[in-house]
């Protein structure tokens, strides 16, 4: 008799690879959040405004979810331990160039190093798990990759806060540097390569061109929008870009993105709900520690503080909601999340200049567990569904999207708070706007959950 146990066995040396690999989406990650805490300090330094200082954030997004649309091809050239010193290499060479900066354009290019890195392991870690944990328990290790990169969150900003205040910005860097090493003790004695011939393929350079140029200029244009212009050429070159991106896409036979896994209506509309979920949760990440120093006098420390419980909570929740999965389906995250979510920015909304550090510190931790459990849930249940043959298109659009989404969030909430009378009224705008998102995905929601089959 078949012990029917073995298929959901797990053996050591690929769980401690899955790991080292999520150590370096978690630093990416953790560089990314605590540098809103640091905002400020920045904007002295550098004698910077907000909108250009939010680029070190939007822009880094972008530079992610630019680089994640290599993976599917990546994951085809390359093997996993020579994407995993890619990624490694490129950390390290990025917070090298933010140690030393001496001007923001410096440490910018510090940032999108740190950005190549995040947009390479990201989904190689992702990829890591769809290929070789067993499918009982794919939601399980799912939220154990979620929970790795969705902790960083939780200490980011607290653990700026903490550097901005005491040491100065420059050490938020300087710690970093520990994870790379300890990625790299890691990973080198147990990730290994899966037996597979590389595959001779040739990437489509012109497709990559394109979709690069499109997601760059749609994201130019929005901060310029920000800063009170509105330009018509960035807006003909986004529209131009984006219509040969998609006729490159469906008549070249190179290696890119496939396109055509949006003829598939399930996951059109479970990619949609997805990066709406992304967008908010960064926008709400950029404008509560600046909401909290500028509005309400609260120190660098205490803002990213505020945003520690939730994130911690979410995070650590991420494994419960994988389990919740495999025992229950998607129905029961994905709708519990959502209504905690639209109560949390429905609180947010009605009094914003009211709030307190307290209320928002309860708050922020229901807005980040409504907005966990139908995120992480949603992506699950689309790769566990959909073909193997679009399994690795598909996360290769689920990574970009959730750094472009996470982009345009951190630009949108700039251009609110910078188009409002005060910090308060443009606080209050971004809530209810986050808020009417919310409302839309409950159709989007019940759309996908009363998918018989996938077309």
């Amino acid at each position: 008799m078949v012990d029917n146990n073995i298929d959901n066995t797990v053996d050591k040396r690929t769980a401690l690879g899955i790991i080292s690999i999520g150590f370096i989406s978690f630093s990416g990650i953790i560089s990314e959040t605590s540098m809103n805490v640091a905002f400020p300090s920045l904007m002295k330094f550098f004698n910077v405004s907000l909108n250009t200082v939010q680029g070190l954030t939007s822009f880094y997004l972008l530079d992610v979810a630019i680089v994640m649309t290599l993976s599917a091809f990546l994951k085809q050239k390359f093997l996993e331990r020579q994407l995993f010193f890619m990624a490694l290499g490129s950390f390290l060479l990025g917070s090298i160039i933010c140690i030393f900066s001496i001007n923001f354009p410096m440490l910018l290019l510090g940032r999108l190093f740190q950005g190549i890195s995040t947009g390479i392991g990201t989904p190689l870690l992702f990829n890591v798990i769809l290929d070789r944990i067993p499918h009982k328990v794919i939601g399980l290790w799912m939220g154990i990759g979620s929970l790795i990169i969705s902790i960083a969150p939780s200490i980011g900003p607290s653990y700026g806060g903490l550097l901005v205040s005491t040491a100065g910005w420059r050490w938020i860097f300087i710690g970093l540097l520990t994870l790379p090493i300890i990625a790299l003790f890691i990973g080198n004695r147990n990730l290994s390569n899966s037996v597979r011939i590389k595959n001779i393929v040739k990437l489509d350079l012109v497709a990559f061109i394109l979709l690069s140029t499109t997601l760059t200029s749609f994201i130019i244009g929005i901060n310029s929008i920000a800063k009170g212009n509105i330009n018509i050429i960035l807006l003909i070159v986004f529209l131009l870009a984006l219509g040969m991106y998609i006729w490159r896409s469906l008549t070249s036979s190179k290696t890119f993105l496939n396109i055509r896994v949006f003829s598939n209506s399930f996951f059109s509309f479970s990619l949609l709900l997805f990066g709406i979920y992304q967008f908010s949760n960064l926008a709400v990440n950029f404008i509560i520690p600046i909401f909290l120093e500028n509005s309400k006098g609260t120190g660098s420390l205490l803002a990213g503080f505020s945003m520690l419980p939730g994130t911690l909570i979410g995070a650590l929740l991420n494994p419960k909601v994988g389990k919740l999965y495999d025992a229950k389906g998607p129905k029961l995250g994905i709708i519990f999340g959502n209504i905690l979510l639209v109560i949390s920015l429905s609180i947010l909304s009605i009094n914003t200049d009211q709030l307190s550090f307290l209320t928002i510190m309860f708050l922020y931790i229901g807005f980040t567990v409504g907005r966990n459990f139908p995120m992480n849930t949603i992506i699950t249940n689309t790769l566990d569904k959909i073909s193997l043959s679009d399994k690795t298109n598909a996360n290769a659009f689920f990574q970009t999207t959730n750094q472009f989404l996470g982009s345009l969030g951190t630009s949108v909430a700039s251009l609110v708070v910078s188009n409002s009378t005060s910090l308060e009224k443009g606080t209050h705008n971004l809530f209810i706007l986050l808020l009417c998102l919310a409302l839309f995905n409950f159709i989007g929601v019940f759309k996908i959950l009363n998918k018989k089959s996938l077309d």
